[in-house]
């Protein structure tokens, strides 16, 4: 013990040897000739280095297979997992349509060098399907794009009956423009036109549905329901009014005609919804009233007015701050036994002096109701009342105002018949002119 040999530096030898055999202690004891321990600290230090040797290498093998792992792992997230997942946010965006968050083509080619060519295909796969998108909304209505997505559904033909105000509109003396300069010019004048009319429309919760020609036409109140359609509808159609003074600097800048608009307003229940055929539909409104809105922009040329809305709209606008007034009594359904009724134009005027504004809008309204009355000597006093103020603030005649001045003279030489209707039209025809 105390020579300082280690005892598993011992090596114990027998003769014979039975260390491949089955044998019992006594047995081995009596067949034993010879006995030998030998010294062979080597051996064991040899068996200790390749003990260490082989732990070495079992922990570098398994730090490098950590560090391997790692490594992919992260080409994995980088290459694949992110990439999915920007992908998976697109999409969430594209079902939503929220097409302001989603990346532009630019970033995509910018990330695409990052990217596993599987990933790589489903990236400009996905890119593909979003121009698709934004082309298909270029065509149909954004909200209704929207609607669809969101549902998760086919489009079908179906329509649906609901209150809406319908605003049509359309650009004055048109053709006489477009005879005037180049096509391409004419085609450059309706782009910035029709681009900065949609926005104040879409600003204000419209669905542009068509253009046709110049003009635009367009509902409030659907497919996405709103209680304010009709004041929507009157507060974008002055915002038009508004964007218009742009474009005419824009046009004199451009050496182009200046342009100047009419608009119609009219609320009430029409179809709505996509009609056509099962492989070609659009989304658009149907019904007798669907029309009105363009009668009212039509009628602008006889009263030298810019937007004209019907009774319907004005008993829906509510408590407002609108300079509004009456302007005659006209038939606005082509059926038989319609009613007359009364189309106001909406003043497109700043409230720089409300109170002489207000007190034109109440004379010419008083005036109106005593022309229905057949009382035609009080009307003509005050329409030339609201004539003369509005010559003094417009520096201008007010064709409204002087037309009822003129008719009023006309009926008072040669009464209308008792049961005429307040219309013009109803008093030619009782003339049998």
């Amino acid at each position: 013990r105390n020579t300082g040999v280690r005892q598993s530096d011992l090596l114990l030898l027998r003769v014979p040897d039975f260390s491949d055999a089955e044998v019992s202690q006594e047995q081995l004891e009596l067949g034993t000739t010879a006995v030998a321990v030998l010294y062979d600290r080597v051996h064991s230090t040899v068996e200790a280095w390749m003990s260490l040797l082989t732990t070495s290498a079992v922990i570098f093998i398994i730090l490098s297979g950590i560090v391997l792992l790692t490594r992919d792992l992260t080409f994995l997230s980088h290459h694949l997992l992110r990439p999915l997942r920007d992908l998976a946010d697109e999409m969430e965006s594209i079902a939503q349509l929220q097409l302001a968050g989603v990346s532009n083509t630019e970033e995509e080619e910018v990330g695409e060098e990052a990217e596993t060519s599987e990933v790589l295909l489903i990236r400009r796969t996905f890119g593909n399907m979003k121009k698709a998108v934004r082309s298909w909304g270029k065509y149909v209505p954004w909200p209704v794009v929207q609607l669809l997505l969101r549902a998760g559904d086919e489009a079908k033909l179906e329509v649906k009956e609901r209150e809406v105000t319908m605003f049509f509109s359309d650009i004055a003396n048109f053709t006489t423009i477009v005879e005037s300069i180049e096509p391409a010019s004419c085609l450059l004048l309706l782009s910035r036109y029709f681009n900065a009319m949609s926005k104040v429309i879409e600003d204000h919760g419209g669905v542009v549905l068509e253009f046709i020609g110049d003009a635009i036409q367009c509902i409030y109140g659907a497919p996405l329901h709103n209680e304010s359609h009709p004041i929507y509808a009157v507060e974008a159609a002055l915002r038009m009014l508004n964007a218009l003074r742009r474009i005419k600097e824009w046009c004199q800048e451009q050496n182009l005609p200046e342009v100047g608009i009419r608009c119609g307003i009219h609320t009430g229940r029409v179809l709505v919804g996509n009609m056509g055929f099962h492989s070609r539909m659009k989304y658009g409104i149907v019904g007798e009233e669907s029309t009105i809105a363009g009668r009212l922009e039509e009628l602008n040329k006889t009263y030298k007015t810019k937007i004209l809305i019907s009774e319907s709209t004005h008993n829906n606008l509510g408590p407002h701050e609108y300079f509004i007034r009456p302007v005659d009594f006209v038939h606005l359904r082509q059926v038989q036994g319609a009613s007359s009724e009364l189309v106001y134009e909406v003043i497109p005027m700043k409230a720089k002096r409300p109170s002489v504004v207000n007190r034109i809008i109440s004379l010419h309204a008083e005036a109106m109701y005593e022309y229905r009355r057949l009382e035609f000597a009080n009307a003509v006093r005050k329409f030339e009342q609201v004539n003369s103020i509005l010559a003094d603030v417009t520096d201008g005649d007010d064709v409204p105002s002087s037309l009822m001045i003129k008719r009023c003279g006309t009926l008072m030489g040669v009464p209308p018949p008792t049961e005429w209707d307040g219309t013009w039209d109803s008093y030619v025809d009782s003339l049998g002119v």
